[in-house]
């Protein structure tokens, strides 16, 4: 009787000619870096909120993005 299924010998690949070359990222990547960026901009709102206590939550927002633009801990600065 002869086996229900069958067995396929894998393929070795051959070397690519683009090896050492980075690839494309994918269609979510950029997505991804935005979403991180957001999540470190309002993590370091959050963090600095306290220093403008004295300050509406408009003026609040004003200030602190001025200081996220100068930050270091701001991604866009980083590159």
């Amino acid at each position: 009787m002869a086996p229900t299924t069958t067995k396929s010998a894998t393929k070795a690949k051959p070397a690519a000619a683009t090896a050492g070359v980075a690839k494309k990222r994918g269609p979510g990547a950029k997505r991804a870096n935005a979403k991180n960026a957001m999540i470190k901009m309002q993590a370091y709102f959050q963090e600095n909120r306290p220093k403008y206590k004295h300050l509406t939550f408009k003026e609040q927002q004003k200030e602190l993005g001025k200081q996220w633009k100068a930050s270091p801990e701001n991604p866009k600065n980083n590159a």
